[in-house]
């Protein structure tokens, strides 16, 4: 049973929470690729699904808060936003889109990571680093990711270069 004269304390916004690192990270790259941003807004909304269902999440959970009078009396809000409905809807059905989306985005990524540097002559990063990266066990789990992704491009077992 709960104490109804308390207010309520609003629940997590989101199942994951970004630990201090991936924060650090996410910093780190909004300044490096600051310049690109405008021209990545710019794109087709193909590009922007993930930040597109974001925003609809957000303002329903805003909407979720805001409809508990204990909670608007608490947080000193006067105004619920309206119910949107048919934005869920159109966002769990985007939701495939995102996926693919970040499925081509890793396969892409993983790619490049294994391109040969132009300063070294060798893979930018090693199956290591991929492996910490990408937060799986080990490097060989690395390299099945990377076969399945990407697929094994010159007959190697280890990438595009065929160096571990």
């Amino acid at each position: 049973m709960t104490n109804t004269d308390k207010p309520l304390r609003p629940p997590r916004p989101v199942p994951y929470v970004m630990d201090e690192d991936q924060a650090g990270l996410l910093a780190r790259l909004s300044e490096d690729y600051a310049d690109a941003l405008p021209g990545v807004r710019d794109r087709t909304p193909e590009a922007s699904v993930p930040v597109l269902l974001h925003t609809v999440h957000a303002h329903q959970f805003r909407r979720l808060l805001a409809s508990d009078p204990r909670w608007r009396e608490t947080a000193d809000v006067t105004e619920v936003p309206e119910d949107r409905a048919e934005d869920i809807a159109a966002a769990l059905a985007l939701l495939q889109v995102a996926r693919a989306d970040l499925e081509g985005l890793e396969g892409a990524l993983l790619l490049v990571a294994r391109s040969t540097s132009t300063r070294t002559g060798k893979p930018l990063l090693t199956f290591k680093k991929i492996a910490a990266a990408l937060g799986v066990e080990s490097e060989q789990a690395a390299q099945g990711r990377y076969r399945r992704k990407v697929g094994n491009l010159n007959g190697s077992d280890s990438g595009i270069d065929g160096t571990p």
